[in-house]
């Protein structure tokens, strides 16, 4: 049995954006979308949590998401990439 890799520097900042980026969505969401503008004529019992879990869980990814991106800077990537670096002649 082998030992899992540990993630890479991009990986991690990549997850953390995209958590991110859910989250703002989410929050968003948990904002505008309330119980008041819902399409039948009386709210669904369950449709009140749906505005209040969206917002929290929204709150929620974007601190993971951005401890992710602060947990990318400090990692070193696994391998060069070459991309940043000019050749001297």
């Amino acid at each position: 049995m082998s030992a899992l890799q540990r993630f890479d520097k991009y990986t991690i900042q990549t997850s953390g954006f995209a958590l991110t980026v859910l989250g703002i969505f989410l929050f968003m969401a948990g904002l505008i979308g309330g119980p008041l503008w819902s399409m039948p004529p009386v709210p669904l019992p369950w449709y009140w949590w749906v505005g209040t879990a969206s917002f929290f869980s929204g709150i929620a990814l974007v601190v993971i998401g951005i401890i992710l991106l602060f947990l990318a800077r400090g990692t070193k990537p696994k391998q060069k990439t070459g991309a940043a670096i000019t050749p001297t002649s």
